[in-house]
């Protein structure tokens, strides 16, 4: 019995034993379980951070990729998905802070990587504005400049540090993942009855683990070589770039150059500036930017030079005179903007020959000038002449009435008392007089014209015809006339000099009439910039050799027993015209009538 109860005992014991066993089996199973997949879930978060630090510089990189695709094709497509691309990376450097949070070295690179990150868009998109602004030289020479920066290598730095940090936590975690699978190992084999089945879970759950790892390592380097396969693409379209860059600066129709900004030494010349000023690129490099000056702007030029000094404008504009080697000087508008040039500062500048254009500038002005100084002559002229016609019709008239009455009285008083002869001359005596009374009245009319256009207002031509249609009615009758109106567009001016014109055109129409009764048409219509406006009459004609004539001051193609007048109606409907902005003309043939054309110019 006391064996019995001493194999219970030690049984119950041993069961006991196997149950703590068991008990601690499974509470260290529990905690080396956990342990187990806090580790996993370390390695998931490293290669999360290493997946995110992998789409951050690949992005990075595609963004720069299109700026330069563009920036060398002008094909504004590559930046149609440069928004989208700029916000996920945006995304995915917020995602990655977030990530390595717990990790403060982490932190501080991923905060630089961001910074170099912004700088380098920022820097892409300046050069995006600046190609869009047709400055596409100024674009290339950002972008070879950005170069001296170093931003898209900074990043490429940067991502590599966050990589080794976390590649070297990876290593850390995998070696104490496997040495906690040891030790766990261990424990069961020293429980085999026990923790057999724990064994068996434990296992198969690290060969999954195992199994993943491989799997995304496996992805891992697939990626690596997918990048490393881009990054060889990149330097190769860089490199390309470089030699584009180059070929703009040395083959570019302007000239170019580089100078440094302490010694005013010439550093680079392009073929250009060695065409147009004389020098060969050796006499260039032996000389500084003084020497290619006058004289007396050798100061003004070291006042500028200093003030740059102390300036932070990024580009400047500015006109000079520059000393050609054959002596000549010309007149240039440089366009210059800091650089970096084998690590001294120094400035880009762009030449524009402007000489030419300075001479034409300098002509043009003198013409205008001399335009302006011969408008005032001929104003002082025409007013004077204005002047003096208005003055002599006055005092001309005077003495004229006088003649005139005197001839009357003394036709009256000896009237049967002189023979014919004598009354005939009397009588021409009169009629001249009269005749010269007439023309001093229609010559003080003609000066009347004036050339303002203070009493311009807008003017209805109906009104206008109706006007004159009362001042004709008589003789519209007496010659059994027919007047037809069409459309008259209103018109903008002086409506009294108007009804004149019309006036005179209307009443030559009814004078120079042939046998038939007149017929005569008004009519009008809108053309660019005024309106035209035609009388026509079936009278008697005019030869073309005369069109010209009609229009001058006191000429007559009639003789004065044919029709009355003084030759001075047409050029006082031409001066009207002209007053108004418009030209007047004339078509007509002998015996077939003739048709007048006047335009007036719409309200300024």
């Amino acid at each position: 019995m006391k064996g019995k109860g001493t194999i219970e005992k030690t049984l119950l014991t041993g069961i006991i034993i196997a149950i703590i066993c068991v008990l601690a089996i499974l509470l260290i199973s529990i905690w080396q379980s956990r342990r187990l997949q806090d580790t996993t879930s370390r390695v998931k978060h490293t290669n999360q951070v290493l997946f995110a630090t992998e789409d951050i510089l690949d992005m990075s990189l595609r963004y720069e990729l299109g700026v330069k695709n563009f920036l060398i094709t002008g094909d504004s497509a590559f930046l149609d998905s440069l928004d989208v691309l700029s916000n996920r990376l945006q995304q995915r450097l917020a995602e990655g802070k977030q990530l390595i949070r717990d990790n403060p070295e982490q932190q501080e690179r991923m905060e630089t990587l961001y910074r170099y990150i912004d700088k380098n868009r920022d820097l892409l998109d300046q050069a995006i504005r600046m190609h869009r602004g047709n400055n596409v030289g100024g674009a290339a020479k950002l972008i070879a400049s950005s170069a001296s920066f170093g931003y898209s290598h900074q990043i490429s730095l940067m991502t590599d540090r966050l990589k080794t940090e976390e590649s070297r936590l990876l290593n850390e975690r995998r070696r104490a993942n496997q040495h906690r699978a040891s030790e766990l190992q261990y424990v069961l084999w020293g429980l085999i009855a026990a923790v057999a089945v724990l064994a068996f879970v434990v296992i198969k759950k690290i060969r999954i683990d195992l199994a993943r790892e491989q799997e995304v390592k496996e992805q891992l380097n697939q990626f690596n070589k997918v990048l490393e396969d881009t990054v060889r693409s990149q330097t190769k379209d860089l490199q390309a770039s470089e030699e584009k860059y180059k070929t703009l600066f040395y083959k570019s129709p302007l000239p170019k150059w580089i100078y440094d900004q302490d010694t005013l030494q010439f550093l680079e010349v392009n073929e250009a500036a060695v065409r147009l000023y004389g020098y060969s690129q050796e006499q260039f490099k032996n000389m500084t930017i003084k020497d290619i000056r006058p004289q007396e702007d050798i100061e003004r030029l070291l006042e500028d030079i200093a003030g740059l000094r102390t300036s932070r404008e990024t580009y400047r504009d500015s006109n000079w005179r520059h000393l050609k080697k054959n002596g000549e000087v010309i007149d240039v508008e440089l366009t210059a903007h800091p650089i970096e040039y084998e690590r001294k500062r120094a400035r880009m500048v762009i030449v524009n020959d402007i000489t030419e254009r300075k001479k034409a500038e300098t002509l043009l002005q003198q013409l205008n000038h001399d335009l302006e100084a011969r408008a005032a002559e001929l104003a002082a002229s025409n007013a004077e002449l204005e002047r003096f016609a208005y003055i002599a019709s006055h005092d001309l008239q005077e003495p004229l009435r006088m003649v005139s009455s005197f001839l009357q009285l003394l036709q009256k008083k000896y009237k049967g008392q002189l023979d014919d002869k004598a009354t005939q001359y009397i009588h021409f005596a009169v009629d001249g007089a009269e005749r010269m009374k007439t023309l001093i009245l229609d010559l003080l009319e003609y000066s009347r014209v004036g050339s303002g256009k203070g009493s311009f207002t807008p003017v209805k031509m109906d009104d206008v015809m109706k006007e004159v249609g009362e001042t004709f009615r008589e003789k519209i009758i007496a010659a059994r006339a027919k007047v037809e109106i069409g459309h008259l567009p209103d018109a903008y001016g002086d409506k009294v000099q108007l009804v004149q014109l019309m006036q005179n055109l209307v009443g030559n129409a009814l004078k120079y009439h042939s046998g038939d009764p007149p017929l005569i048409r008004v009519q009008g219509n809108e053309v660019p910039g005024g309106w035209l406006y035609s009388v026509q009459d079936n009278g008697i004609g005019i030869d073309p050799m005369f069109f010209e004539k009609i229009f001058i001051i006191f000429q007559r193609l009639h003789n004065k027993s044919d029709f009355s007048g003084t030759g001075i109606g047409l050029a006082i409907c031409k001066k009207i015209v002209e007053r108004h902005g418009g030209r007047i003309w004339v078509e007509s043939s002998p015996g077939k009538g003739s048709s007048f054309f006047f335009t007036i110019a719409k309200q300024p």
